[in-house]
């Protein structure tokens, strides 16, 4: 049974050891804080679980980031399991939450088609035990010349409705965004927007609280949450 739900971005900046002196990322980080503090905060750690569900990708930890090959060899992560991007962020975002109870992960395929992401989506909502979905994933990077990609004239408007469907917890038009375009665009994003879309019909919500939407660095992040 799906109780909350959850969506931020994944860029490494919100690995704060790897960001320098200067906190390029502060609203951002304080955005996603608050979203996964409200998501766990409809929880109980003693029964309910967190499912995290990102794209799946090179498996990482936060030296794999460092600003310096220095850093990568003298500090190595401890203790840290390596991960796919998307859910490295997510299990982070977690932990300084202070969520204490059971996290399990989901790295979906980057080209998985939409349908089997809902199906995952509608699993995980109709689990025997209270979940929240904690989805990681990033608009185009196509957003401007500093842009990972560049500039794509399609990408504004890309943006533009999938921050439309969010905002309006649109399961339907989640589902119908087109994995070629987003892939395109460079939207990392769009398979856990498709797991979203297929548990969000479970959760009975009208609307999501769009907690930031902006691209700082070229590529659009948005922070949102569903909860009744």
């Amino acid at each position: 049974m799906i109780v909350a739900a959850a969506l931020c971005p994944h860029p490494p900046l919100l690995l704060r050891e790897v960001t320098g002196a200067v906190d390029a990322a502060a609203s951002l980080r304080s955005a996603c804080a608050e979203a996964v503090r409200a998501l766990t905060g409809a929880l109980d750690p003693a029964t309910d679980v967190v499912q995290v569900v990102g794209a799946d990708g090179p498996l990482v930890t936060p030296a794999s980031f460092a600003p310096s090959p220095v850093i990568k060899e003298s500090k190595p992560d401890q203790g840290i399991r390596a991960r796919p991007l998307s859910l490295l962020v997510g299990m982070r975002l977690l932990a300084e939450a202070g969520w204490g109870g059971e996290v399990v992960p989901h790295a979906v395929a980057p080209d998985a088609p939409p349908g089997e992401c809902w199906a995952l989506g509608e699993a995980l909502a109709t689990a025997a035990r209270p979940t929240a979905v904690l989805a990681l994933g990033d608009g185009s990077a196509r957003r401007g010349p500093k842009a990972p990609g560049y500039v794509d004239e399609r990408a504004a408007s890309f943006d533009a409705d999938v921050l439309d469907a969010l905002a309006a917890a649109d399961a339907d038009r989640l589902a119908a965004v087109d994995p070629e375009l987003a892939a395109a665009l460079l939207a990392a994003g769009r398979p856990a927007w498709q797991v979203l879309a297929g548990a969000l019909p479970r959760l009975g919500v009208s609307r999501g609280r769009l907690r930031y939407a902006d691209d700082p660095f070229g590529v659009m992040y948005a922070v949102c949450t569903w909860i009744p």
